[in-house]
């Protein structure tokens, strides 16, 4: 099922990238969604190309019924973004790749990274979320999208929480 996302992060693009390879910002990202474990593993240097693979352990309190019976009360996500290089005003594309660890669901998606306005970030998420289960696939789809989209958009409250942390 298709998923498309914006988030307006507070930071310039470089800032961002930064943002995103500092294991702090994981800890940030697993207390803004109530996660009970994190962890993060950095490959690359944010100045450049880098890939940022962060672990959380989240409640499935706001998942659907149909979808809780594949997953139990906590289910781990393991989120990869790798990110190119920066371009011209610190424009970067990349991918995301999101597993559910012993479920049948995943996500897929190219990212986006470029400035905007002032002192500020636009991310674009382009994605499919995928639920392989017979017969019923289609619709375990369609009820986690509203749960994985609140998940996405949490990256606004982070990024903000955490740019207030570390500002001089």
């Amino acid at each position: 099922m298709r998923l498309d996302e914006t988030l307006h992060l507070p930071l310039r693009p470089d800032a961002v990238a930064a943002m995103y390879a500092d294991p702090a910002y994981a800890a940030v990202r697993a207390e803004t969604l109530h996660a009970a474990d994190s962890s993060s593993d950095i490959t690359g240097d944010p100045a450049g190309a880098f890939t940022a693979t962060t672990r959380l352990s989240l409640p499935t309190a706001g998942v659907p019924d149909i979808a809780r019976r594949f997953v139990g009360e906590t289910v781990t996500v393991r989120e990869t973004q790798s990110w190119s290089a920066p371009q011209d005003g610190g424009r970067r594309t990349g991918t995301m790749d999101i597993q559910v660890e012993g479920a049948p669901a995943s996500m897929s998606a190219q990212l986006e990274m470029m400035p905007e306005g002032e002192g500020g970030t636009l991310v674009r998420i382009a994605g499919d979320l995928v639920a392989k289960v017979p017969l019923v696939g289609g619709r375990l789809e369609k009820a986690a999208l509203p749960y994985v989209s609140k998940i996405l958009r949490a990256e606004e409250r982070s990024a903000a929480t955490y740019a207030a942390r570390t500002a001089d």
